[in-house]
């Protein structure tokens, strides 16, 4: 091992046996421990163990302050590549259920190959907005950067459409609609949203669902007119009810 790998991995084990103190005294998450096991990654945190891409404060951005519980209604805005449909597959478990919306033909697929090994996953093959139609979607000029909004940009000001690619034309429903014809209309237990700038538009279109869902996480770092999204989702949520909260992350947590 180089001088500089060795660094690293001190730093990593420095940090991981460091952190159970800091979410002990840190108000942006619950006591949670880092932990490896068969060579991955896993956080213990409010009674619940799953799986992380790494042992960071990041790893946690939907798990913060709140996870699911076993039997769970999850629905999942923005599956892209599904790792955490996956984590929330895990939390419901077999008697839970986790909707996931994706418009990504690949990713659609690798979604699927996800729920036909974890029956309680639906995946929905629908961008959310606030009116039944066809978008017109635009590649990403990353992997995770697929958008709605042409003129959406990154939190660091970045372009997230690449507009030189071809757009598709993809199906799009309000999610108050789809909540009805997939789960009746009964209550969601947690909400987590991640789509790159349509933040507006899906929330617009998910008034009635809003007010019968018990927590949710926004991903909200989306500059849209010069500002991150995360101060008008924010708005919106406290007028569906939620008492909320946005971190540095610029992630809104709800609750109620």
């Amino acid at each position: 091992m180089t001088l500089r790998g060795l660094l690293r991995r001190l730093r990593m084990v420095a940090y991981v046996a460091a952190f159970p103190v800091y979410s002990l005294l840190s108000p942006r998450t619950g006591f949670t421990v880092f932990y490896r096991r068969a060579g991955l990654w896993y956080a213990r945190s409010r009674g619940r163990s799953f799986r992380v891409m790494e042992p960071h404060l990041r790893a946690l951005e939907y798990f913060r302050h709140f996870v699911p519980n076993s039997g769970a209604v999850v629905f999942d805005v923005g599956g892209e590549l599904g790792f955490e449909t996956a984590q929330f597959a895990d939390f419901v478990g077999a008697a839970g259920k986790v909707y996931v919306f994706e418009c990504l033909p690949d990713h659609v697929k690798r979604l699927e190959r996800l729920a036909e090994k974890n029956p309680q996953v639906t995946v929905v093959n629908r961008a959310c907005w606030n009116a039944d139609t066809t978008l017109e979607f635009f590649l990403g000029n990353t992997a995770g950067s697929n958008t709605a909004v042409p003129d959406a940009q990154g939190q660091r000001g970045q372009s997230l459409a690449n507009k030189e690619a071809s757009v598709l034309l993809v199906k799009a429903q309000p999610l108050d609609q789809l909540w009805k014809e997939l789960h009746g209309g009964r209550p969601v237990d947690f909400l987590k949203m991640d789509i790159e700038g349509a933040e507006y538009e899906a929330l617009d279109g998910a008034t009635e669902m809003l007010r019968a869902t018990r927590f949710a996480v926004i991903a909200a770092y989306h500059i849209r007119d010069g500002i991150p999204t995360a101060e008008r989702v924010n708005t919106v949520l406290k007028a569906s009810g939620f008492n909320t909260r946005i971190e540095e992350n610029l992630h809104v947590y709800a609750w109620r």
